[in-house]
């Protein structure tokens, strides 16, 4: 059973549920609180006002330092990003061209029979890719803050994208 503490009935009929702000009122101190689950830390004042105050304060990803976008790709690269604004294909995110070509790069050994037909679309895609003249690769993108794995396409223009469109979309 999760914490057993709040599913105990209130004997006192004073009892306040939670806030749609994940406020909680502690009728034994009298305070409003606030569990910041990242930290485990409980805030507590006595209005809820001053606790939504505590809570912009401490909030995680606010501080006193400036957030620097992420660096670009090398000149001539885009990655999954940009590639999705210009296809404009309501399907595709960034997220779907990730696991298409990574389905794609996968051998067939580590599929079952309902993944060989995801593996298939990861196929057509990148045969679509190859069809257009679009290169891919997977690189090692180095940010101020963290190195990963990105996927980028080279040789991209709109007469391109517009091979690829008309690929990916005919139902072979």
């Amino acid at each position: 059973m999760k914490d057993k503490h709040l599913y105990q009935r209130r004997t006192d009929g004073d009892y306040k549920g939670y806030t749609e702000e994940s406020f909680y009122f502690n009728s034994t101190e009298n305070l409003w609180c606030w569990k910041q689950t990242s930290t485990g830390n409980i805030y507590k004042a006595k209005t809820i006002e001053k606790l939504r105050e505590l809570k912009s304060k401490h909030k995680v990803g606010s501080g006193n330092y400036e957030h620097e976008k992420d660096t670009s790709l090398p000149e001539g690269f885009i990655g999954t990003d940009e590639f999705v604004k210009l296809v404009k294909i309501e399907s595709m995110s960034r997220e779907y061209i990730g696991r298409l070509l990574k389905r794609a790069s996968t051998s067939s050994e580590g599929y079952d029979k309902r993944g060989l037909d995801r593996r298939k679309r990861g196929i057509k895609f990148v045969n679509c890719l190859k069809k257009s003249g679009i290169e891919y690769d997977k690189i090692l993108h180095k940010s101020k803050y963290f190195k990963r794995k990105v996927w980028i396409f080279k040789k991209v223009n709109e007469e391109k994208i517009k091979k690829f469109k008309e690929f990916w979309l005919n139902k072979e």
